[in-house]
């Protein structure tokens, strides 16, 4: 009895160790994966910062993408860019909520040190693009946009949040966990046509592009190929035209036609996966087609 009850213990503390080591298996297993996911993109979830992926396209060139848009639950993501040069950070829209904002931030500051100078670069003045700003503007960034974009946003006072907030059916409580406590300007340097502007040295071409909206601009990195194309070009999905008719969509042509003569390894896109410049002849296709069938 004691030989079966020995083997019994023995048989028992076996399968305990077994079990253990097939645990310990597993979490290793786990956390290597999430080392390779991290590695490819740092994924973070939640609700007010979505599933942002952060993107190194080069040396000095960062893409984020899958950061917070009211149409999350549909798959709709918001995008964003990071510029270094040697000494100033340029960072290509601010996200919709505070939160993408300061996610943009604490991306950056990791390449930082400490003695660059910063500007924010908007693509247009829709909420998902220029919600985060105040993160921004409380860092000394300036903000460089469209004079369209100075137009809407100026004396907003919170009715641009207000709205987005009724259109989403939230309360004030709900907008501010979401949103975060926005507070929009009107931005410092204006443009209302292409501009250089030479940043250490480094130049970076703010393309005037309206079509979307008439307030829309892309931002051409040349020495890195790198289109941050704002709502200029969607990637994989049909095209937002609510905003204008067919004069603003043969006017959004044009401007794709003269994006796609530039030198581009990348396009990050407002929206969706980055992407290569086959996806403009993609997109003069779906307005072609829509123009045609109007």
């Amino acid at each position: 009895m004691k030989y079966d009850k020995f083997h019994i213990g023995k048989k028992l503390l076996m399968k305990k160790r077994l079990f253990i080591a097939i645990f310990l298996w597993l979490m290793t297993i786990s956390l290597m994966l999430s080392i390779v996911a991290l590695g490819k993109g740092q994924k973070v979830l939640k609700p007010e910062l979505g599933n942002p992926e952060v993107h190194q396209l080069n040396e000095n060139i960062l893409a984020v993408t899958g950061l917070y848009h009211t149409a999350i639950d549909k798959g709709f993501t918001t995008n964003a860019g990071i510029i270094f040069t040697s000494g100033s950070v340029i960072f290509i829209d601010s996200g919709q909520t505070l939160a993408s904002a300061k996610f943009l931030w604490e991306t950056a500051v990791k390449y930082m040190k400490d003695i660059e100078k910063t500007c924010l670069i908007l693509t247009h003045h829709h909420s998902d693009h220029v919600f985060g700003m105040r993160i921004f503007r409380a860092k000394g960034a300036q903000v460089i946009a469209h004079i369209g974009v100075a137009e809407e946003l100026r004396g907003d006072k919170g009715y641009y949040k207000k709205f987005i907030a009724d259109r989403m059916g939230w309360d004030s409580k709900k907008a501010d966990q979401i949103l975060g406590h926005v507070i929009i300007y009107p931005p410092d340097k204006k443009i209302e046509q292409d501009t250089v502007l030479n940043i250490d040295g480094d130049e970076i071409h703010l393309l005037v592009t309206p079509g979307y909206v008439p307030d829309e601009i892309s931002v051409y990195h040349p020495s890195s190929k790198t289109l941050f194309a704002g709502d200029t070009v969607y990637e994989g999905s049909p095209l937002a035209t609510q905003f204008g008719g067919p004069e603003a969509w043969k006017i959004w042509i044009e401007h794709l036609e003269r994006l796609r003569k530039l030198d581009i390894i990348n396009i990050v896109p407002g929206h969706g996966k980055i992407c290569s410049k086959s996806e403009i002849d993609r997109n003069i296709s779906f307005l072609k087609e829509k123009l045609k069938n109007k």
